[in-house]
């Protein structure tokens, strides 16, 4: 069969998929990943299609880092919704195009709505793959704001229907836009869920995390809903790593990694101060991944015991290093927990607050840290109890776990249950 994935978002939203979709492909299915054109090294890498859209939220990030530093999620949220009403008028045709003779499609993300209505349009199957729970649920808190304390379950239902519908309004302008140049019908005010033909027959979802970090909730209907694990895109086998690093690595102790990916910030020189400060209280060795530019190193001053990168494959890296400071994205949450790391997270927006409060609950992350309020002192702080030896246990059991599941064998499963694939 021929599957068209959308995704749209940085390179963890891309990484996974490219995953799965080399998984799919070896099954003998043709996929292709429709997304930004900044993400074609890694597709071509996975030996898979690809149709440029336009998207590019490093763009985005880097326009609204002021907003981003505000921590203010909503808001957030509003500038995301504008920017896809900006992109909106060609995704359309470019999803049109993308699905040419395609049998299935995927969405994720930002790419949920339009590769729904585009599926909704060709009359082939859609479904959902996500890498955080969003089907409302008694047994799991409204993704954001966390509560600072458990909830009975009614309010968890009723607070994350609420959620749902207040990040619908943010992004109906263009979910309707779209819709409308294809020809389709309007969704309702409240959103597609609440659609007779959504009840009728509800579209299913691949939930790509771990059931060990966040078990498949007795409310979701698992006819429709499967929390298949985690899905990882390796390259350790490929990558040679700089000397530098290497040198690095065995000069002393295996050091602590930090990096927030591709999460941007307005006052980059301020944090990776508070990084350098944070490190040198903590008294350990470090390296420091600049990622897209969230962190940088500093102009003038070399210290022996930190080591800047610009990135490193997590599946190479992580095994090598005592534990990972990081923004809480769910492919660095996957790849430091199968790498049995104790993790300190700094979430900036979306999912990653969800991660860090789940990781919190689980043991794999000793407290909540905010970033907009957050000291050296409290970094530090962070990673010396995450170190602790109690902490490190936990966190290899959870390794032993991820170690042992195969996400992408599972969602396969899943999808030929589903009838969305030949058995």
């Amino acid at each position: 069969m021929k599957i068209s994935i959308f995704t749209i978002g940085t390179q963890g939203d891309v990484r996974p998929f490219a995953a799965f979709g080399r998984y799919l492909q070896a099954q003998g299915h043709g996929v292709t990943i429709v997304t930004s054109d900044r993400h074609r090294p890694l597709i071509d890498e996975a030996g898979l299609g690809h149709v440029a859209i336009e998207s590019d939220f490093a763009e985005l990030m880097a326009r609204e880092h002021a907003l981003m530093d505000t921590g203010n999620q909503w808001k957030v949220g509003r500038e995301m919704g504008r920017s896809m009403a900006e992109w909106m008028p060609r995704w359309a045709e470019q999803g049109m195009d993308a699905t040419q003779g395609a049998d299935l499609v995927l969405g994720s993300g930002s790419g949920t709505v339009l590769g729904g209505a585009v599926a909704e349009k060709r009359g082939i199957g859609f479904v959902q793959a996500q890498f955080m729970p969003l089907t409302p649920s008694r047994h799991i808190p409204p993704l954001w704001p966390l509560p600072r304390r458990p909830l009975p379950g009614i309010a968890n239902l009723t607070l994350s229907h609420a959620l749902r519908l207040m990040t619908w309004r943010l992004f109906a302008k263009p979910s309707q836009g779209i819709r409308l140049a294809l020809d389709l019908p309007p969704l309702p005010w409240r959103g597609p869920w609440y659609s007779r033909e959504y009840r009728s027959r509800p579209r299913p979802v691949l939930y790509a995390f771990s059931r060990h970090l966040q078990p498949h909730p007795a409310d979701w209907p698992r006819e429709r809903a499967t929390v298949a694990g985690f899905w990882f895109f390796d390259q350790a086998q490929s990558w040679t790593p700089p000397a530098v690093l290497s040198a690095f690595l065995e000069a002393g102790p295996p050091p602590i990694y930090i990096g927030f990916g591709s999460m941007l910030t307005g006052r980059t020189t301020s944090l990776t101060q508070l990084v350098l400060d944070a490190v040198s209280i903590s008294g350990r060795r470090a390296i420091v991944a600049t990622g897209w530019g969230g962190l940088q190193p500093p102009e003038i001053g070399r210290r022996d015991n930190i080591l800047f990168i610009d990135n490193a494959p997590h599946d190479w890296l992580f095994p090598r290093v005592s534990l990972a400071v990081h923004h809480g994205g769910a492919g660095t949450v996957a790849a430091a927990t199968r790498a049995g790391l104790p993790q300190v997270v700094v979430p900036f927006v979306a999912d990653q607050f969800f991660w860090a409060w789940r990781l919190k609950s689980l043991g794999l992350n000793p407290m909540l840290l905010d970033r907009t309020a957050m000291t050296a002192d409290n970094l530090a702080t962070a990673i010396r109890q995450a170190d602790r030896d109690g902490a490190r246990t936990i966190a290899q059991a959870y390794g032993k776990l991820i170690r042992s599941e195969n996400g992408m064998a599972r969602a396969l499963r899943a999808l030929k249950s589903w009838k969305m694939l030949p058995l």
